[in-house]
């Protein structure tokens, strides 16, 4: 059975969720439906990972690469 987890454009940016599921590609299918709202991933585990630790871990790491993008914009900007 596949997750699916919605990304709302307001609050992750979609380079952030793209970037998060290519670090996950070892350990799940992660397809990526994006829309104007939002971008949706569609999580598919391999049978060696838990699926519902593999869908927590990979949404913490959109929100990390999320925080991160948004922290080096505002430090290039002030530069």
């Amino acid at each position: 059975m596949a997750d699916r987890i919605t990304f709302d454009r307001s609050l992750y940016l979609p380079d952030a969720v793209t970037a998060a599921a290519e670090a996950y590609a070892d350990y799940a299918t992660i397809a990526l439906e994006p829309t104007t709202e939002a971008v949706v991933a569609v999580i598919t585990s391999t049978v060696e990972h838990d699926p519902e630790t593999v869908a927590h871990a990979f949404a913490n790491h959109v929100l990390y690469e999320t925080i991160a993008r948004r922290r080096q914009t505002a430090l290039d900007e002030g530069a």
